[in-house]
């Protein structure tokens, strides 16, 4: 028969071992929300920065227009001043010879033809060196021209590869195939519903969303598929595979994600990712 100072010894280590493990459960639930709570901080502010270079991106392409515009119509001024000149040129070519035939036919001496001569000459010689003044502050405008788009093509390009860079930021999270999904299924930050939309413009119901498909095509895996959602209707054109379609749900304003994984003849496969947390899911809308 076992003592009861011996049982009354055993209860008590188990008592504390229940403890313990009650007290690291815990933990381990509280650093879990943090995670999660980091991971959602980041994705917002990556989504934000996408925001902030498609404006840019638009912005600095109305410049481009602008300064295309601005190019064309230096093109133009340059082009109408060199026909002035030309026909400056070739007015007082004609006159000087008038002159100069009328001082002849006159019989007027030498002296004096010399002298309407070169009095008509330096007159059309500072004409012309005015005009080509004309022309050369022209080419200035225009080579300054030329200098503000290429700093603004220098630009576009930079922000077209910082918009790149934040779209492989946010894809990295993508899974492509089921042992990629499998790894973020380990990770247990969201739920995942893979699906299989079999025939076109067939409803096809996966969890609280439906899904349409409207068209494929598998040569350049491309898709466009609709998604209903709280009465809504968001139609997706010219999607490529394993490209992330992001969307808020519900009063919530949970973040949904869509990924096809493959594309065929009417029909396409992928999965549905869902915040597991719903209230750090949650997203406050913009102000």
């Amino acid at each position: 028969m076992i003592p009861d100072s011996v049982k009354t010894a055993v209860l008590f280590i188990l008592v504390i071992a229940v403890g313990y493990l009650l007290f690291d459960s815990y933990q381990f639930q509280q650093k879990n929300q943090a995670e999660l709570s980091k991971l959602s901080s980041q994705v917002l502010v990556m989504q934000n920065l996408d925001k902030a270079s498609e404006a840019k991106i638009l912005g600095l392409k109305e410049e481009l227009t602008g300064t295309q515009k601005a190019v064309g119509s230096a093109k133009e001024e340059l082009k109408k001043t060199t026909q002035q000149t030309q026909a400056a040129i070739h007015s007082e070519t004609q006159k000087t010879k008038a002159e100069l035939n009328q001082a002849i036919s006159s019989k007027a001496d030498s002296a004096q033809v010399q002298a309407q001569v070169q009095a008509a000459k330096t007159e059309a010689e500072t004409r012309i060196g005015q005009v080509s003044t004309e022309v050369g502050g022209v080419k200035t405008e225009v080579g300054a021209v030329k200098t503000d788009l290429a700093n603004t093509k220098r630009d576009l390009e930079g922000t077209q590869r910082q918009l790149v860079d934040v779209r492989e930021t946010l894809t990295a999270a993508v899974a492509k195939n089921s042992g990629e999904l499998a790894e973020l299924r380990r990770k247990g930050e969201r739920d995942y519903f893979e699906f299989e939309v079999p025939k076109k413009n067939q409803l096809t119901k996966v969890e609280d969303i439906r899904l349409m498909l409207k068209g494929t095509d598998p040569k350049k895996g491309k898709y466009t598929l609709q998604i209903i959602v709280d009465d809504n209707k968001l139609e997706k054109k010219d999607r490529a595979i394993n490209e992330p379609i992001q969307f808020l749900v519900g009063r919530n304003r949970l973040r949904y994600e869509v990924v096809v994984n493959w594309v065929q003849k009417d029909k396409l496969g992928g999965y549905l990712s869902i915040p597991k947390d719903k209230a750090l899911g949650a997203e406050r809308p913009a102000k």
